[in-house]
């Protein structure tokens, strides 16, 4: 416990409670100085006292070298060491409060996204994984973990399928993926000329558990979707080479860019689910993840301002067109390559017209003038 002797505007005297010595100490931000060894901080190494409040420590200790220690517990002493305790405490809090954005800029500059890590326990096992993730990474791993088939709706290179692999993982269970399926046989298997079974991704998932994903599940011809609903109802399906029950560890994850509703403007040769395909999923959007960005843009404020604000534009023009998280990730790598126009016209621009580039970039602000890419974006339609 400590006792206030004097107080600064930047820095207070207290000395231990109890103690038989007169050795004054130098507390400031919920930090303990000693001012016999140079101000230098107690405990942890966090260096020595700023120098711009050293003059004042010293002016307040010379106040109080007259000091006579006291060694009784008065109520008056054990409140000042409690207010003492508090305000350190107070301290500390609003300084890790006022440090922590500065830190979070810090490590994004000099390090990147850092990968996170999280503890993924279930009835079977405990599993630690590390990476980034999409931000609704832990409401697909409760509804998969509940057994509850989950449809995920969202734009091309959003992050689906990786989402889909992290689930897996974090669940210990093997992956299997199907794209869009047209034809029965690609999901149920077909027995050839010779008898012999041609096992599908579905069909081992199926009987022997894991993640099953069907991705663009709206690309899928309605047929299609009727037998895979049988399948999820029913926990059975008859395949071409007999009846077989799911495993109990069989779980189903369906993608797709729209929401069952058919085609749009956007995404053409799309086809509506019906009411029975959809009823069997929970439905859960999945955008462009600002987290994955910066993961993938290496922190790069620059790059990333751009990129979103680009992004903003072209759903202001309407016009179709994709900033996935592979060009954000390719401009990132070609930055001490090439200059920002020719990244950007390979990485970025290269499916756009002149006039599309114009319209985007008009509907473009905000980024300032020190923006490398913004400048060169405008340059290019200049």
């Amino acid at each position: 416990m400590l006792n206030i002797l004097c107080q600064g505007a930047n820095v207070t005297v207290v000395v231990e409670q109890g103690a038989k010595k007169f050795k004054p100490y130098i507390m400031t931000g919920g930090v303990t100085y000693d001012p016999r060894n140079k101000f230098r901080a107690i405990g942890e190494d966090k260096g020595t006292l700023d120098p711009m409040f050293v003059l004042e420590a010293e002016e307040l200790l010379e106040q109080v070298k007259d000091y006579s220690p006291q060694s009784d517990n008065s109520p008056a002493e054990m409140i000042n060491a409690l207010l003492v305790d508090t305000v350190a405490k107070l301290a500390a809090k609003d300084v890790a409060e006022a440090a922590r954005p500065l830190l979070d800029d810090f490590i994004m500059e000099t390090y990147g996204k850092l990968p996170q890590r999280f503890e993924v326990v279930t009835d079977k096992t405990t599993k630690v994984v590390q990476g980034v993730t999409h931000e609704k990474f832990e409401t697909v791993l409760q509804l998969v973990t509940c057994d509850i088939p989950v449809f995920l709706t969202g734009p091309a290179g959003s992050g689906k399928n990786v989402l889909c692999k992290q689930i897996a993982e974090s669940l210990d269970c093997e992956f299997y993926f199907s794209n869009a399926v047209t034809q029965e046989y690609k999901l149920t298997g077909f027995i050839d000329a010779n008898g012999r079974f041609h096992e599908t991704q579905f069909f081992k998932a199926f009987t022997t558990g894991g993640l099953f994903m069907l991705d663009e599940i709206d690309a899928s011809t309605p047929e299609v979707l009727v037998i895979l609903n049988a399948a999820i109802a029913n926990r059975y399906f008859d395949f071409p080479a007999g009846r077989e029950e799911a495993h109990e560890d069989f779980r189903i994850v369906a993608a797709g860019n729209t929401y069952g509703t058919g085609a749009d403007i956007e995404y053409t040769g799309r086809y509506q689910l019906d009411a029975a395909s959809l009823d069997r999923f929970a439905i859960v959007e999945i955008n462009y993840s600002k987290i994955i960005e910066e993961a993938v843009a290496g922190g790069n404020k620059n790059l990333l301002n751009f990129v979103w604000k680009f992004r903003e534009a072209v759903e202001k023009t309407q016009i179709k067109f994709i900033i996935s998280y592979r060009a954000i990730e390719r401009l990132h790598k070609l930055e001490d390559v090439f200059d920002a126009g020719e990244a950007l016209q390979m990485c970025l621009l290269r499916s756009l017209d002149l006039d599309d580039m114009k319209m985007i970039h008009r509907n473009m602000s905000g980024l300032g003038d020190q923006n490398t890419y913004a400048n060169a974006f405008g340059k290019l339609v200049a």
